[in-house]
């Protein structure tokens, strides 16, 4: 995984800005989450991770505290649905994609467990939030098996990466992410490289 470092497009943060100002200034209260917070911090532990059957593991998530707001839109305050529509609209268009597939939201101690999506292989774009830039995403690299945790920073932070398919064992790309102020991340999978390559261009700032 790498991180993209800002400015990035006027035109992007022109969609993203204002969304999240809006969505801050919600009762978030309203919202349905999904699961419950842990102790220790353990579903994003090694100790965890130790203790998935990797065998059976189908790439989704197996314990979160959240909710991915574009998946569970009818469980969201109706008010939510028309912005988070209009959202998921102007960056397909922004980007030329078919969908903007998470739109995930943790609340103060959310989190999503190990996993690692071999079920939805494909290069992908990570939008995240985070306003005081505390929580974290971590990865298991492919190749040296190190654990690796790339903290958040205050305001967006973008990564890029490949999550590898379950006919690619070498490139099984094990991740989870922690929420210690809350956090919104926008993701992106795409199968072409070529295509994931000209959207990072176009996320970044040219003066």
């Amino acid at each position: 995984m790498e991180k993209i470092d800002g400015p990035f497009n006027p035109e992007l943060m022109d969609i993203l800005d204002p969304f999240i100002e809006w969505f801050f200034s919600q009762d978030r209260t309203k919202i349905k989450l999904k699961g419950k917070k842990d102790k220790k911090d353990f579903h994003t532990s090694e100790d965890y991770l130790k203790t998935i059957n990797k065998e059976k593991h189908i790439g989704f998530p197996e314990v979160t505290h959240g909710i991915d707001l574009g998946m569970n839109i009818e469980a969201t305050p109706n008010h939510y649905r028309d912005k988070i529509l209009k959202l998921d609209n102007d960056l397909n268009n922004f980007f030329v994609s078919k969908f903007c597939a998470v739109k995930m939201y943790y609340p103060v101690g959310g989190y999503m467990g190990w996993h690692h999506n071999a079920n939805c292989p494909g290069y992908n774009i990570l939008l995240s939030y985070n306003k005081s830039g505390n929580g974290f995403f971590r990865y298991v690299d492919p190749k040296t098996k190190e654990i690796v945790t790339m903290e958040d920073e205050p305001g967006w932070t973008v990564k890029v990466g490949y999550y590898g398919s379950f006919k690619e064992p070498d490139k099984i790309y094990w991740h989870c992410a922690r929420a210690y102020d809350e956090r919104i991340t926008l993701g992106f999978v795409i199968p072409d490289e070529e295509f994931w390559k000209m959207m990072i261009d176009d996320l970044k700032y040219v003066q």
